[in-house]
């Protein structure tokens, strides 16, 4: 695979893992089980498959370079996740 295209793929698996990472840490604090398992099973999913994408680049390939793409990847995100969680928690009534 081209390193253009590892890139574009680092981001998007990391976007999406932090996502849910956002949203199952703010379910934890809801009153919602359901919407807490949900985000459980959907978090820890998804760290697998970051862990296998990210893992072969930075561990079996050496190519360090790709924590950048993996940085901002996490960092967009955990702030949309934010956002996303938000407007489900007043969708389902979730409260604290």
């Amino acid at each position: 695979m081209e390193t253009f295209s590892i890139v574009i793929l680092i981001i998007a698996v990391s976007f999406i893992q932090n996502v849910s990472f956002s949203m199952v840490s703010r379910a934890r604090n809801r009153d919602n089980m359901y919407y807490h398992g949900i985000c459980s099973v959907f978090s820890n999913g998804l760290w697998l498959v970051t862990l296998g994408v990210v893992g072969s680049e930075l561990i079996i390939n050496a190519n360090y370079w790709m924590a950048i793409p993996y940085i901002i990847g996490t960092v967009a995100g955990s702030l949309f996740g934010a956002k996303v969680s938000m407007k489900i928690e007043a969708y389902l009534g979730a409260t604290t």
